[in-house]
């Protein structure tokens, strides 16, 4: 009998975050190759944090993530707390509680509209997507818009935040800033509820397996920051007790550490929290939840988008009474000798919980470092349910719907792969003709425009090696000319990566000037311009961010939210020619 092999090979997993592939090989009906490999290198931040005083560590361990760096402070803080017998006051517990539900409102609605519901709808991505279903982008947009400030309040800003101390924070927020957000949250509760009910509506896969899930529990509330560590196959530790039970492994085919407990995979996130702490849910999520089709607890992997949803609910609602509960404190960090020991800190990502352990000396340094993130936890799970949902699937159905299928298992997972993000430099040669990379645009002109409705963005980061946007800016600010058009009302500003939030940014603007450093080699001069219009047309080969200026026009134009007028500068060098020709636009 003839051998019938089928491989399929994903080089690169797409709406993730971070890099990864799939390789599948299935002979004869069956699977005989399955490996979610993870291959970007090490990033050693464990390693990092040895030697480091105890007030580095918040701040370095939030730069494993830009979507989940509250989850990392907050582990780390609390660990650290452990080591040096700090006492929390109830108010530093109360905002940091309101600090999460930022993070998971922010991460949450990230995931549902961006990666997951194109899934589900049939698109290959949001952009398409928001051309049918612009309102409810546009509604998740708002959310995670919500969430980024939630997290601002307290950490000055949303992606690396750096308002967390050990002990509890830099400083207080202003009854106003609380004031402002408090409104917000009120409002966006019906949001939620909205949400909950157009995802109920989806038509998911029917696809349940066995599966242990695993989350912390608290006994009083839905779980952010404290509990035990439970499962419902009888786990019920503390959190100390973690390596006794879990335990991280190499694999050949993963630069990711595989997390297994008692030998077997787990599944932590959003479902496992569900499935495991309902009771805990505020009677008015849990009015919601009664009526839907999906109910919990579930064995449905796919049902996890719901999941998310309910817990968005959750946060508005905590967050709203925290916001109405709060008051200004003179204390908002508490003061604590450093002390030797062996500290834990156990807090609940949105992707699942993370744990951290660190070993102090008598000065507050850091001598070992252990941090076990939910994405490796749940690896051997994405595999497992990978095995189970293609057969069920039909290895049998044609290689392109095997590969989609694959996707979207593993996108409902919301993997983190490493926190970081990818670019791919194309080269592309179409019927034996190479194709020029960027069409340039020399007639951009801000020219006898309403000044006090216009705006100059440089995009960049304090990195090195990622400031041009801003050192344009810089440049900018001390030009005469330049200054005199501020004057007359013209705005500039420094966005850090805003990505898809830049609509936030310039919607009370009617003409927009983006500046943004090139790729390396992306042009062959310094200095590229092009009308938006022209930009979502193109391969992003300008933006040297993997969500740059390409995708994230794109998508303000499919939700109609494009200003009048819109120009991206692409620049590989903030020198005097450069200035000189953005001054020749407005002169």
């Amino acid at each position: 009998m003839p051998t019938d092999t089928i491989k399929i090979n994903v080089p690169i997993l797409t709406r993730v975050e971070g890099e990864g592939a799939l390789d599948l090989t299935i002979e004869n009906q069956k699977i005989t190759d399955l490996k979610l490999r993870i291959y970007e290198p090490p990033r050693y931040f464990e390693k990092f944090l040895e030697g480091r005083k105890y007030y580095d560590v918040p701040d370095t361990v939030a730069r494993i993530c830009g979507i989940c760096p509250v989850a990392y402070q907050m582990s780390a803080s609390h660990a650290i707390e452990s080591i040096f017998d700090v006492e929390i006051t109830p108010w530093v517990r109360a905002m940091r509680r309101l600090f999460y539900c930022g993070e998971w409102l922010q991460s949450h609605s990230l995931h549902i509209h961006l990666l997951a519901a194109p899934d589900f709808l049939g698109f290959n991505n949001a952009i398409e997507m928001s051309a049918k279903y612009g309102d409810e982008v546009r509604r998740g947009l708002k959310l995670q818009a919500l969430g980024n400030d939630l997290i601002a309040l307290f950490g000055a800003r949303s992606v690396h935040p750096v308002g967390v101390k050990v002990g509890g924070f830099s400083k207080a927020p202003s009854q106003k800033n609380v004031d402002a957000l408090l409104q917000r949250v009120t409002e966006a509760k019906q949001d939620a509820v909205d949400l909950i009910h157009w995802l109920d509506t989806l038509d998911l896969p029917e696809d349940n397996q066995d599966f242990i899930s695993v989350a912390l529990h608290h006994d009083a509330e839905y779980p952010f920051n404290e509990g035990r560590i439970i499962s419902d196959h009888g786990l019920d530790i503390p959190i100390d007790k973690f390596e006794k039970h879990f335990r991280e492994m190499h694999v050949d085919h993963s630069t990711a550490l595989h997390c297994l407990l008692d030998g077997k995979p787990y599944l932590v996130g959003p479902l496992a929290r569900l499935n495991l702490n309902a009771d805990q849910l505020p009677d008015d999520v849990k009015a919601v939840t009664h009526n839907l089709k999906t109910q919990f607890p579930s064995k449905n992997m796919f049902h996890s988008i719901i999941a998310r949803a309910i817990e968005i609910y959750f946060t508005l609602i905590e967050a709203e009474q925290l916001l109405v509960d709060y008051e200004y404190s003179d204390e908002p960090c508490m003061s604590f000798t450093p002390k030797k020991g062996t500290g834990y800190g156990c807090t609940e990502a949105p992707r699942g919980f993370l744990w951290h352990r660190y070993d102090m000396d008598k000065h507050g340094c850091v001598e070992k470092a252990v941090i076990v993130p939910p994405t490796s936890q749940n690896q051997p799970r994405i595999e497992q349910d990978l095995q189970n949902s293609l057969i069920r699937f039909g290895l049998e159905s044609p290689k392109s719907e095997l590969q989609l299928h694959a996707e979207k298992v593993i996108r409902n997972y919301d993997p983190c792969i490493s926190c970081a993000t990818h670019f791919l430099d194309l080269n592309l040669i179409r019927d034996g003709v190479a194709e020029k990379s960027i069409q340039k645009d020399t007639t951009a002109s801000f020219k006898n425009t309403d000044l006090s409705r216009t705006v100059i963005i440089g995009i960049g980061s304090p990195n090195q090696g990622d400031e041009l946007g801003w050192q344009v800016i810089d440049k900018l600010q001390k030009n005469e000319q330049i200054r005199d058009l501020k004057e007359k009302g013209l705005s500039l500003l420094k966005l850090d990566r805003p990505g898809i939030l830049l609509g936030e940014s310039i919607k009370d603007y009617d003409h927009v000037l983006i500046v943004d450093a090139i790729k390396p080699n992306a042009a062959d001069k310094s200095f590229v311009c092009i009308n938006g219009n022209k930009l979502t047309s193109i391969p992003n080969q300008l933006s040297s961010h993997e969500t740059g200026v390409i995708e994230s026009i794109a998508l303000l134009e499919s939700l109609q939210l494009m200003p009048k007028q819109l120009v991206a500068v692409g620049v590989s060098d903030s020198g005097h020619g450069v200035i000189e020709r953005i001054k020749d636009m407005f002169l």
